[in-house]
């Protein structure tokens, strides 16, 4: 009911708003008609609202992908990357190693989600090292390219 009142007060503004254009707009033309102008381009509100609502639109998504989309996928890698982590310490703890690959990670607890990939739907690399007793994980960043200024990694210590 109050969304109703509040469309219905809504559109008595955007009418009230249409009638004034259209009158100013009249009064307009009459003035340039008898003073011999050129017609000056006028606009109304209903159609300055559907051309200035899309073009914000389309910046904030602009804005959205160019900024907050690569913080986002950074801390879903950072996240992915600690998760992988906790279990990888929970598996050595169990077995006294850590184990030859993060799938295995994912294969026994399925509520972490894939382990292997990282925000940009990339691989996650697993190193470890000889004697297994210790591990390093990397993801290669935005750019995709390994040893760059991009990467995370989060090593154990030996």
């Amino acid at each position: 009911m109050i969304a109703w009142i509040i469309a219905f007060f809504g559109e008595l503004f955007i009418i009230s708003e249409e009638w004034k254009f259209y009158k100013k707009k009249k009064e307009t033309r009459a003035y340039e008609k008898e003073n011999k102008l050129p017609k000056k381009r006028m606009i109304s509100p209903l159609t300055q609202a559907f051309v200035v609502v899309p073009i914000v639109v389309v910046a904030v998504s602009f804005l959205f992908y160019s900024f907050v989309k690569p913080v986002q996928q950074a801390h879903e890698t950072k996240d992915t990357l600690r998760t992988a982590t906790y279990l990888l310490q929970q598996a050595k703890a169990q077995n006294g190693v850590y184990p030859e690959n993060i799938i295995e990670l994912s294969r026994k607890n399925p509520i972490y989600g894939d382990l292997t990939i990282d925000g940009w739907k990339q691989a996650i690399i697993y190193k470890k090292t000889e004697n297994g007793n210790a591990y390093t994980l990397i993801s290669k960043g935005k750019d995709g390219i390994l040893n760059t200024d991009d990467d995370i990694s989060m090593s154990s210590k030996d």
